[in-house]
This record gives structure tokens, sequence and C-alpha cells, in this order.
């Protein structure tokens, strides 16, 4: 997948919520993030998350921003330490039957993103490049087909998904097409 692609789908997510170049500007550079969380991240995700501060689309997913400032980088990293604690506890059954291993491990997934029901999005690790990676996701109770990526056309599927046809397989028709989050203290939301 070329840059130009995975561009286009950062575009077209702000398109479709309405929101303007301009709008938020994160207080930390990708090199600080990507040396705090000890691993690289995709180029679709930094632009997105260059763009957008912390909050949710279309009340289904939801992400924090490392880049918006030093204590989100820093709730980011404890939250993601948290997940892999708790899905790599092999009393809980997380990765049983499933081909996944975790973090910080080669081909490790790499959490990004809830749906706001105790669904977590997560990235497979699969190869040295992130611009690559698939995601995977789980919702509690089982995991559902992996998604090639990236994890904009995740977000970008959702939000033009009409039915039940998405990573969730939760019906849409009814969810507006949205972003909600905070700057700071200053809720944002787009449409608004």
């Amino acid at each position: 997948m070329t840059d130009a692609s995975k561009r286009s789908y950062v575009e077209e997510i702000c398109e479709l919520v309405g929101w303007r170049a301009g709008d938020f500007r994160p207080e930390l550079d990708w090199t600080t993030v990507e040396r705090e969380l000890g691993t690289p991240l995709p180029g679709d995700y930094k632009e997105l998350l260059t763009r957008f501060p912390s909050g949710g689309f279309r009340e289904v997913i939801e992400f924090l921003n490392p880049s918006e400032s030093i204590e989100k980088c820093a709730n980011v990293k404890r939250d993601n330490i948290g997940l892999l604690e708790i899905f790599g506890d092999e009393d809980l059954d997380y990765l049983k039957g499933v081909p996944y291993r975790l973090f910080p491990e080669p081909g490790g997934l790499y959490p990004w993103g809830a749906n706001g029901a105790g669904g977590t999005f997560w990235w497979i690790r699969d190869s040295p490049d992130p611009d690559e990676w698939g995601v995977a996701y789980n919702n509690r109770d089982y995991w559902h087909e992996a998604h090639p990526g990236p994890m904009t056309k995740v977000i970008q599927e959702l939000l033009v998904s009409s039915g039940e046809d998405n990573i969730l397989g939760w019906d849409m028709s009814g969810k507006p097409v949205n972003f909600d989050g905070y700057w700071g203290d200053r809720y944002i939301s787009h449409p608004g």
C-alpha cells in the first residue's frame, strides 16, 4: 500500500466528519512518542492523530492521542501496558486458540483503540514496516476476522457503514457520522 492511498483514508475521514486543518495541534513529535511507547507506529496513524485529538468516531471507536501532550502519551503507555498484561494472563484465555502473541514479542499485537463496550483494536505487527500492519479486533469474548488494514481504512469503513457489514458486526444505521473529543478542556464535535 502506498503512502498516497493511506493519506486518502485520512482525507476521507476528515471530509466525512467535517474536520478542518488546524482544528488541533499536537504538542509532541512522533519520534518522542515512538520512543516513549517503545515501538514504531504506522504513518496513517501518525497522520490521523496529527489532525485529531483524543476522542472517537461515530460513538463506536475511541482512542487516546499520545502526541497530544506528555500526559496523554504517559496515559497511552500505561493503558497499553495494562491491556497487554490482561490479554497476556493465561488464566483469562484471551490468546487461546488464536495465532496471536503480544508486544514486545516479534509480531506481537499492540493496542491502538477501543469500541467503548469493552472491545479492543490491535495492530498485527507481523511486518518490520508498520505501514503494512493489519488490524485485529477483540470484542471481549472472541476475536473477529483480521482486517488487512490500515487502521484508517477500518475507521473509514465504520464511518460509511450503514448496516452490520463492518469489523464490529454492529448495525451502524442509527449512528451519527461524527467525531467527538477533547483538546485540553475544550470539547470538540464535528460536525458541530
